[in-house]
């Protein structure tokens, strides 16, 4: 049955049985305003909703009604829009329709305009089938993303990373993926776990010691003290809530706050100019903005913050329009509280706001919230429902390591979901980046020595193989940041086994001393020297180092070296020196093809390189392309050698 949406219904009997263009009888934007959002074309059997008109050529081999349909669309607005009568009920009636003039074309003519609609209504049918394909594999990939399950977290990060780039094209995709990283900063996959941190529990009672102080002094006025000491003897925790981390807590909004404040239940009169009043329109996204912006009078603004001044920093939560939204006020700003709006003010010292910004705008945000919202028609939250709003609490260094990470993560979001007017490639780049950030947190601080342990972890890993040597060792470490993202120090030159960083020689006799591992040094009868490997007692504890220091990145560091630990000498430099000098290109902002890439390797890093022919180095370049070992722009970035060599 054809009605006015887009979409068909069913019907359990047919009205008419041919081909007929459709138009709507009323305006699509209802009261007192002239329009036609769409026009139908149906053939064969089908039944007709009310307030539409089917239109049938009189002679279709003169007039089809597909051409007919066509020419009415393409013209609706200057032959039946403006045909439209009435104020109220706007309206068009079949005896203006009737009026409306419609040249004869050609019909051979006509005939390859159907042709050609009809391979559009194939072309369009393709591309909604594939969208919904690839929402269906968005979501799924998504929902491996956001398990809980820590077992198969690895293999589902895997899973994401693989499947993500292709399956990320429109802005509401990139929306999905922002609230998926958003679930993972919440349950602590984002950064690492330090076990000697302060435990949130403690951090809590800090925050209640400060907040009975205050309220006990009257802070920020008697009655709205006495009121928030009141609220606060009624906050609960239930029981059997998610498992978190090691060191973190669950705690109500009211219980991470000093006080969690109402707007007043009146619309504020509004001034010309004067104080900002913020309304829930204007919060969207973690953002305030301007949008229809209101002011009040300074009166207004003293009556309605009697309560509580709104202060920078406060977090501003709107209970309906829709509910939920949430911002930070800004530095500088002076602003009053609109209607349907809550303040909640933090110990910043104790606890970092911008974390419970973050926190806020979970997209499970509505699982935690204990008093249901409510109204049948526009739902709201409770007063309540905000107050005890259940919050994940990590260690106060915690918070901060997750909002430097969700800021880097935004921001390629940001520039991803600009991406979407630009190159493929680009786009593709930015997700890698973005997933492999999300994936591949840095180090934890717990760790003294993060590039010992990961070393630790490749020998370990490598010793065995009679094709692991020094080259090979350095390239991993080298891989471990460029690629994987970690942060361990490394400083590399351009020089004959670059990209080198000379502290490989400090680090094997660190090594040595520590007991971790040995290395031995044999010359070959080519004339090269051989350096090999051997295990201590103390390198299983090491490697166990280098497994927390690498965190989710490990799945990647793992895939590395299965895919090279088969490859001889050579051809690991081949492959480090090309993913150098592609890396160094995209750290100075450019984006290089493989000429560019093999003439940089092969002219401007070391003369000995030069015994790499350019065809070998583009066979590699697609072995590193094929095998997804390209580069993200992580930092370090190479840097020349110091001495000319003749």
């Amino acid at each position: 049955m054809v009605v006015t949406a887009a979409e068909r219904m069913t019907s359990d009997h047919y009205d008419f049985d041919g081909a007929a263009a459709i138009v709507p009888l009323v305006s699509s934007t209802g009261h007192g305003k002239a329009s036609l959002h769409r026009l139908h074309y149906q053939e064969g059997r089908f039944a007709l909703g009310t307030i539409l008109a089917a239109i049938f050529p009189h002679d279709p081999q003169k007039l089809s009604a597909r051409f007919l349909y066509e020419y009415l669309t393409t013209f609706k607005d200057e032959l039946l829009v403006s045909r439209m009568i009435g104020t109220a009920n706007v309206s068009l009636s079949i005896g203006k329709i009737a009026e409306v003039p419609v040249p004869l074309v050609d019909p051979s003519t006509q005939k390859q305009v159907d042709e050609l609609m009809a391979l559009c209504d194939q072309l369009e049918g393709t591309r909604a089938q594939r969208e919904a394909t690839r929402d269906r594999l968005a979501a799924a990939s998504l929902a491996r993303l956001s398990t809980p399950d820590p077992d198969t977290f690895p293999a589902d990060a895997r899973f994401a990373l693989d499947a993500l780039p292709a399956l990320t094209a429109r802005p509401d995709q990139i929306k999905q993926l922002r609230q998926a990283i958003l679930n993972l900063a919440v349950r602590g996959k984002l950064v690492p776990q330090d076990p000697s941190s302060e435990p949130a529990t403690s951090l809590l009672k800090k925050i209640a010691s400060l907040r009975s102080k205050k309220l006990e002094g009257g802070y920020p006025n008697e009655v709205e003290a006495r009121a928030q000491l009141k609220k606060l003897l009624t906050q609960r925790v239930p029981d059997q809530l998610d498992p978190l981390p090691a060191g973190w807590t669950w705690a109500t909004l009211m219980q991470c706050s000093i006080l969690v404040v109402d707007c007043k239940n009146k619309t504020a009169p509004y001034a010309k100019s004067g104080v900002r009043l913020i309304r829930t329109t204007n919060v969207r996204d973690g953002q305030m903005n301007n949008i229809d912006q209101r002011y009040v009078d300074q009166r207004t603004y003293e009556e309605w913050s009697a309560r509580c001044t709104p202060e920078p920093g406060d977090v501003l939560i709107t209970r309906e329009a829709p509910m939920g939204e949430v911002c930070l006020i800004p530095p500088g700003e002076r602003i009053c509280l609109g209607q349907r709006m809550m303040l909640a003010r933090l110990p910043a010292d104790l606890m970092d706001p911008r974390f419970i910004l973050y926190s806020l705008q979970d997209p499970r945000l509505m699982d935690r919230v204990q008093d249901k919202p409510i109204g049948a028609t526009v739902q709201h939250l409770r007063v309540g429902g905000v107050e005890t709003l259940l919050m994940p609490v990590p260690p106060l260094e915690e918070q901060r390591r997750i909002v430097a990470k969700l800021d880097e993560l935004m921001a390629l979001c940001d520039q991803l979901e600009a991406s979407l007017t630009t190159g493929e490639a680009a786009r593709s780049q930015l997700l890698e980046a973005l997933l492999h950030g999300a994936l591949a947190p840095t180090p934890a601080a717990s760790c003294k020595h993060p590039r010992a342990a990961v070393s630790g972890y490749v020998v370990s890993r490598l010793a065995s193989r009679r094709n692991f040597g020094r080259t090979a060792h350095m390239k991993h470490l080298y891989l471990a940041e460029s690629r994987l993202g970690l942060k361990l120090g490394g400083r590399y030159m351009r020089q004959a086994a670059g990209p080198l960083d000379t502290d490989i020689y400090a680090l094997e006799k660190q090594a040595e001393a520590a007991g971790w591992y040995t290395h031995s040094v044999e010359t070959l009868p080519s004339g090269h020297e051989k350096v090999s490997y051997v295990p201590g007692k103390g390198i299983k504890a090491l490697a166990e180092e280098g497994v927390a220091v690498l965190g989710h990145a490990r799945i990647e560091m793992d895939r590395l070296i299965d895919l090279m630990g088969g490859l001889n000498t050579e051809q690991v430099e081949i492959i480090a020196t090309l993913f150098a000098a592609w890396n160094d290109a995209l750290l100075d902002g450019h984006t290089p093809d493989d000429d560019w890439i093999v003439k940089e390797v092969r002219e401007h890093w070391h003369a000995s390189k030069q015994r790499f022919a350019p065809a070998e180095l583009h066979k590699w370049l697609g072995w590193m392309r094929q095998n997804d070992v390209v580069p993200l722009g992580h930092p370090p970035r190479t840097t020349q050698q110091t001495t000319m060599e003749f």
